[in-house]
């Protein structure tokens, strides 16, 4: 296998921060897989958070990761899960571009999938969920339909009235949410995430959950926040990604029981933030 210089996207970034290193891990991630049974979803989301923070999509590194891919396939339909596949689009798309004939596959099956009242299951048998929905919203957002929309601004609605409010659940639905939907919601949500916001800056399931904070949540709320900056506490922002780098592993990973799942997730909500940050500057 040429995978050519697979850290070539490492050049542009300052070697020592932590965005670096955490992108110098997952590439390392993305390497390992290919010569391992790694489940598709890993593959896909380590190669695809490279790619959304700014690694070249032409790289040999992706092509090898697309081949893989492709072969992973069920029943040459889609992959195991609309997770799974949600992922896989979205990392073949970016790196071929969305007209190739397996991806148009995909994004059908994704529209097959779907629950009558709107949203997507962990799997085929399950009930909508938010987090499953708000993510594919993002990572393939040609297949949502205002009926998607409105069944999760119904959904979260009842867990915000509830008496847990879950910190990623939250990211999602702001991650999802697009102008002149629940506007009111998007903006009590905003709110509410600054008060759940643990003293070390992370976020947890919830303030003060027995966990702590951890990297997945702290990049789920950072990536729905980034969606909504203009009405966010920059705060907010700052502190989560100070916890950020300050619990980064010297390995460039974020501690997490998938190390490459936490991380994958927190550097891509950290790029948003930032991102989102330096826009409105």
């Amino acid at each position: 296998m040429n995978l050519a210089n697979p850290y070539e996207h490492m050049i542009a970034i300052k070697t020592d921060s932590p965005l670096a290193k955490a992108s110098l891990a997952l590439t390392s991630f993305v390497i390992d897989a290919l010569f391992k049974n790694v489940e598709p979803i890993r593959l896909a989301r380590a190669a695809g958070s490279l790619i959304f923070c700014g690694a070249s999509p032409s790289l040999p590194l992706f092509a090898q990761t697309i081949i893989r891919l492709k072969a992973c396939r069920q029943n040459d339909e889609a992959w195991s899960d609309p997770e799974e596949s949600a992922w896989a689009v979205r990392t073949m798309s970016s790196a071929i571009g969305p007209s190739d004939p397996i991806i148009e596959s995909v994004v059908q099956w994704l529209h097959a999938v779907r629950k009558t009242s709107g949203g997507w299951g962990r799997h085929t048998r399950d009930q909508a969920r938010i987090p499953t929905t708000g993510l594919i919203s993002a990572l393939v957002p040609s297949v949502i339909k205002p009926d998607d929309i409105t069944w999760l601004a119904n959904e979260w609605q009842r867990d915000y009235e509830g008496h847990v409010r879950l910190s990623y659940k939250a990211g999602f639905f702001l991650l999802a949410m697009r102008e002149g939907y629940a506007n009111n919601l998007v903006g009590q949500t905003v709110e509410h995430l600054a008060k759940d916001q643990n003293e070390d800056g992370g976020f947890g399931p919830w303030r003060n959950h027995p966990i702590g904070s951890d990297p997945w949540s702290t990049g789920v709320v950072l990536w729905g926040l980034s969606r909504w900056i203009r009405i966010v506490d920059k705060a907010v922002i700052n502190k989560a990604i100070s916890w950020l780098e300050k619990t980064q592993l010297p390995s460039g990973y974020w501690p997490y029981h998938y190390l490459d799942d936490g991380t994958s997730l927190a550097l891509i909500g950290a790029v948003a933030a930032m991102k989102a940050l330096a826009n409105i500057e």
